[in-house]
């Protein structure tokens, strides 16, 4: 028999054994899919670094816009926006300071458009400071303001809040009509219907301009009052009646009392401690409003406490009562004013919108901002169904007058106090049998006593001293500019 040559064997016994044929097809096999698994590894290994990379690149982004943010005022010269220091470095991060004394589980931010209104300033931050707890601000400063807000500003920025000021209508946006343009003169022929219409316009354009720059600073509950405006706990008040709802119906009134009493209702759920905060109440979720992803904007009814004062030594004890002796609570007007409209006779309502859902949508207006996004379905509130409310004082004429140009003026300011069925407000926790202490309490222990003192009580007094002397300045009151002297250039 003829041998094969070298090496056919194998060759041979390959292609005629079956076995060993399906033995190697499965080796292949097994090769491949080997082969496969190490691509898809690889594949997957660079997809994770590349979502590693884009995650790195957003952190840094976000920090960048921060601290742009933060920084705004170095490009002053371009934008017309100031903030509140001179220098980069110096008091720009969100949380310093008293706000490390305690646990939060967020902290709110607050746009603010003021008028010399220094006066008030200076309560309605270290209030908002400690119950809220606000440590994020923009300001927008009338440009028709005769006193500078700064100095204020400058001060709690040391604390720990971030503040940035806008000035010269640096936010504006022109409109149709002619009073909302920006380069709209006033002369002493404008009329004062003119002169509200170009405010209130002032005032969304500045909101819009605001929310959206929280918005991108990733920000979320923002509060929109006016300086002489509070946010406040809205503790059940025995004397306010059936809920608005309700209307003459029994047995839905005493189903809403029975669950006052009983402890159900969202109302009795809030914390009276005089350390408690807005933020911590919704953070307990006990409150659905503030989870509904549809309505990021919460409307809550207004009240407004008149500037009824008492002279008898009963009510001046009454007054200081939880406060501490060194401070005068006469000068705040959140111990001092305590008669109020009922809780069933309310003003429109204010807001506050979680900008992180904001759409950059235009503003209705200031008391319903984001229109069909704001919880109810008009600004006027079913008070009884809400966890806080707004507390709007009317104060002193001290503090109600302003320099220069004012269309409220003395009469206004009567009117405004002329309200009918008020009631003495006995719902905050120092009126409480074992209320011993207030917020301006709990702000002496974020900030220290002295430091207390000098950021509300002395800075209040000196900035009614300084606006004396505006007013005298300017004949003793008198409410009219001299526009066309004023817009006069230089050198003409």
């Amino acid at each position: 028999m003829a041998m094969d040559p070298p090496g056919s064997t194998t060759t041979t016994t390959h292609i005629n054994n079956p076995s060993n044929s399906s033995s190697r097809r499965r080796s292949r096999s097994r090769s491949r899919c080997k082969k496969w698994e190490n691509y898809l590894f690889v594949a997957m290994l660079l997809q994770s670094v590349a979502l590693i990379v884009l995650f790195e690149k957003f952190q840094g982004n976000v920090r960048e816009n921060k601290l742009k943010h933060g920084q705004e005022f170095q490009a002053t010269n371009n934008n017309n926006h100031d903030n509140t220091n001179d220098d980069p470095n110096d008091g720009q991060t969100i949380i310093t300071g008293g706000v490390e004394d305690q646990q939060l589980p967020f902290t709110f931010s607050a746009c603010l458009m003021i008028k010399d209104n220094n006066i008030l300033l200076p309560e309605w931050l270290a209030y908002h400071y400690t119950v809220l707890p606000l440590r994020r601000l923009i300001v927008g400063v009338d440009p028709l303001s005769h006193t500078d807000p700064k100095p204020i500003l400058n001060a709690y920025g040391s604390i720990g809040m971030n503040i940035s000021v806008w000035t010269n209508d640096s936010f504006w946006e022109d409109g149709r009509e002619a009073h909302e343009k920006k380069d709209f003169q006033i002369t002493n022929e404008t009329d004062h219907e003119a002169l509200r219409y170009r405010y209130k316009y002032r005032q969304k354009v500045f909101y819009k301009s605001c929310l959206q720059h929280l918005h991108d600073e990733m920000r979320t509950w923002t509060l929109l009052v006016d300086t002489d405006e509070y946010l406040a706990f809205n503790y059940y008040d025995e004397q306010e009646g059936p809920p608005t709802w309700c209307k003459k119906n029994v047995t839905c009134a005493k189903d809403y009392l029975k669950s006052i009493e009983d402890g159900t209702h969202l109302r009795t759920k809030l914390d009276r401690s005089p350390a408690a905060t807005v933020a911590e109440h919704i953070d307990k979720h006990v409150d659905e409003q503030f989870d509904n992803v549809d309505k990021p904007c919460i409307i809550f009814g207004r009240y407004l406490f008149v500037s009824k004062d008492s002279s008898s030594s009963s009510s001046g004890r009454e007054i200081q009562r939880g406060v501490d002796p060194d401070f005068n609570a006469t000068l705040f007007h959140t111990f001092r004013y305590r008669h109020r409209s009922s809780l069933s006779s309310f003003q429109l309502g204010k807001p506050i919108v979680d900008v992180s859902r904001y759409d950059g949508r235009d503003l209705n207006n200031i008391h319903r901002p984001l229109g069909g996004m704001c919880t109810g379905g008009n600004a006027y509130v079913h008070n009884a169904a809400m966890s806080f409310r707004v507390h709007h004082y009317i104060g002193s004429w001290e503090t109600f007058r302003q320099p220069g140009f004012d269309a409220r003026g003395k009469d206004m300011f009567d009117k405004r106090n002329n309200v009918r069925d008020l009631v003495v407000d006995n719902t905050t926790p120092r009126y409480s049998p074992s209320g011993d202490s207030t917020w301006l309490t709990q702000f002496a222990k974020l900030v220290g006593k002295e430091k207390a003192l000098e950021l509300t009580q002395k800075m209040r007094i000196r900035e009614e001293l300084e606006m004396d002397e505006v007013i005298t300045e300017m004949g003793k009151g008198a409410q009219l500019h001299d526009w066309d002297k004023l817009n006069k250039k230089p050198g003409k």
